[in-house]
C-alpha cells in the first residue's frame, strides 16, 4: 500500500491517531489518517476531475479535439510514482487526475529544464518555484523534487481553480499564466472555448483531457513508495548500499538532491523509498555513519564502486593509504553524475560552454547576441550571479568558435608540482597558491568542469 503524508511524520501506519498537530483530515471522499508509528500516513479514495471539467464540455469532447494521442502503454513513469504523485495531489485537495499534466509539461522526465528556464516534471520557473516556497540552492533544488513539487504544483491550481471556479480555466491558467485569463474573461466569454487564448493554450487543454484519459487506465504498479523522513548530510549512495536499494532508484526518486547528500541544515528530510524498505531505510538512516562507510569482508573496490555509482579509480584515490580491510572507513568522491539540467545542452540549438578566467556573463551573452539575463534564464541563474572559471553554461546559437582547440600556455619550470585536493579546495584557490592559470591545472587534468574530488592527486605542474 502507498503511503503519503503532508503534514511531519512518516512511515507506513499501524494504529493510533495522533492528536494535537498531527489530526485526521478530510478532502472531499478522502481521508488522511496520521499514525503514531514513523513510516506514513495512508490515503483512503480519491476523486475525479469530472465534476468539475464537464462544463461546457465533457472530458471525451475536449479530448476528441488534442492533436496528440495518448495510450496507457506509452506511460513514461514507473508504476509506484503514478500512485505517490496521486496520493500527494488528493492529500493537497485537488483531484489524482491532475497527475496527467507532468506527462504533457515533462513526459514525466525528473530531469526536464526547458529553454525557457522551466524545470522539473511540474516545470516550475524560478519567481513561481520561490512564491511556492520551493528550496533552490547549490545543494537542492526542490522543483526536481517529486513531493514538495508535486505539493506546490496542487496549491498553484487550487489556487487557480479558487480564482476561476473552473478546472478547465485552471488547466489553462497553469500553462499561460493566470493574468492572460483574466484579461481575456474580461474581453467577452467565460468559459473555456469562449474566450481568445493563446494558440498554444487552446492546444493545451484538449491534450491534457486526452492525457488524463489514458491516465485513468494506467494500471498502478504492486510495489508502492512511502516517504521516509531522514537526517541532514546524509550521503544516499551509502545508504543504497547499507539498504540494498539500487543507487540509481534511490537517486531517480531523489533527484532534488543535487550532491546526493542530503543538506547539512534543518533536522529532516524527505527520502522517497521504496514502500518495503521504508522501515529499514529510517531505521539505517538514523543509525548509521552519515559521511562514511565501514568496509565488511569481502568488500572489493569494483564491486563498492558498482554499488556506490562511481569511478572505481575515484573511489581508491579518494582513499589513498586506506587498506581494504574489514573494519576500516571509507570515504566517497563527488559524484560524477550530471546535475539535472545538464541535457538541456543536447536540446537543438543549444551547446555547453566552459567559462574562462576573466570572463563576464554579459560578454559571454554578447558572443551569441542575446542580454545577459537571457543567458541567465538558460542556466536557472541570476543576472548577478558570479560565475567562475571551469563552470559550465548552457548556451543558445553557434557555438563559440576554437574554445576547444584554444591554446592554453603551459607554466613549467622547478619540477613537478602535484597537490592532493582536501576540503575546501577550488580551482580558484589552488591558481592562486600555484601561480598558475585554472585552464592550466584543468587542462593537465583532462578536466571537463571545476567539480575536484578529495583525495584526487592532481598535476599543478609538469616536469
Amino acid at each position: 500500500m502507498l503511503a503519503v503524508w503532508s503534514t511531519s511524520i512518516l512511515v507506513a501506519c499501524s494504529g493510533t491517531r495522533l492528536t494535537g498537530s498531527h489530526r485526521e483530515t478530510t478532502l472531499q471522499s478522502t481521508s488522511v489518517e496520521i499514525c503514531a508509528t514513523p513510516v506514513i500516513p495512508v490515503l483512503h479514495g480519491s476523486f475525479s476531475i469530472d465534476p468539475w471539467f464537464d462544463d461546457p464540455l465533457s472530458m471525451s469532447e475536449l479530448a476528441a479535439q488534442s492533436s496528440m494521442r495518448y495510450a496507457p502503454d506509452d506511460f513514461p513513469a514507473p508504476g509506484p510514482l503514478k500512485g505517490l504523485i496521486e496520493r500527494i495531489l488528493v492529500s493537497e485537495g485537488v483531484p489524482g487526475d491532475i497527475g496527467a499534466l507532468p506527462w504533457i509539461e515533462s513526459e514525466y522526465y525528473i530531469g526536464d529544464y526547458s529553454s525557457a528556464g522551466a524545470a522539473g516534471p511540474w516545470q516550475f520557473m524560478r519567481g513561481t518555484a520561490q512564491f511556492f516556497d520551493l528550496e533552490m540552492t547549490e545543494d537542492v533544488d526542490e522543483r526536481y523534487s517529486w513531493v514538495e513539487s508535486t505539493r506546490a504544483a496542487a496549491r498553484y491550481l487550487r489556487y487557480l481553480y479558487g480564482m476561476f471556479g473552473n478546472w478547465q480555466l485552471a488547466i489553462a491558467a497553469y500553462n499561460c499564466g493566470e493574468g492572460v485569463v483574466q484579461d481575456a474573461l474580461r474581453s467577452g466569454g467565460c468559459r473555456f472555448g469562449e474566450i481568445e487564448l493563446p494558440g498554444e493554450t487552446d492546444a493545451f487543454v484538449p491534450r491534457f483531457a486526452a492525457a488524463v484519459e489514458a491516465y485513468r487506465q494506467v494500471e498502478l504498479d504492486t510495489e508502492g513508495l512511502s516517504i521516509v523522513m531522514v537526517p541532514p548530510s546524509l550521503d544516499l549512495r551509502i545508504l543504497a548500499v547499507e539498504t540494498g536499494i539500487p543507487i540509481d532508484t534511490l537517486v531517480y526518486y531523489n533527484r532534488c538532491y543535487l550532491k546526493e547528500i542530503i543538506p547539512p541544515y534543518r533536522e529532516e528530510w524527505e527520502l522517497i523509498a521504496p514502500s518495503d524498505r521504508a522501515g529499514l531505510v529510517f531505521e539505517t538512516a538514523w543509525s548509521m555513519e552519515r559521511s562514511r562507510y565501514l568496509v565488511r569482508y569481502g568488500d572489493t573496490w569494483s564491486d563498492l564502486s558498482a554499488s556506490f555509482g562511481v569511478d572505481t579509480q575515484d573511489l581508491m584515490t579518494a582513499n589513498v593509504g586506506t587498506e581494504l580491510t574489514a573494519g576500516s572507513w571509507l570515504v566517497l568522491p563527488e559524484t560524477g553524475r550530471n546535475p539535472v539540467n545538464a541535457s538541456a545542452s543536447d536540446r537543438p540549438g543549444y551547446f555547453q560552454y566552459t567559462v574562462r578566467s576573466g570572463d563576464t556573463l554579459s560578454e559571454i551573452a554578447a558572443t551569441v547576441g542575446v542580454s545577459s539575463s537571457e543567458v541567465a534564464v538558460w542556466n536557472d541563474i541570476l543576472p548577478g550571479d558570479r560565475i567562475y572559471p571551469g563552470q559550465v553554461l548552457v548556451l543558445r546559437g553557434a557555438p563559440i568558435e576554437d574554445q576547444e582547440d584554444s591554446t592554453i600556455e603551459i607554466l613549467t619550470g622547478g619540477g613537478r608540482i602535484t597537490h592532493t585536493v582536501e576540503q575546501g579546495d577550488t580551482l580558484w584557490d589552488l591558481s592562486i597558491r600555484y601561480s598558475v592559470s585554472i585552464e592550466q591545472i584543468m587542462q593537465l587534468n583532462s578536466m571537463e568542469d571545476a567539480m575536484l574530488s578529495i583525495g584526487r592527486v592532481i598535476v599543478i605542474r609538469p616536469e
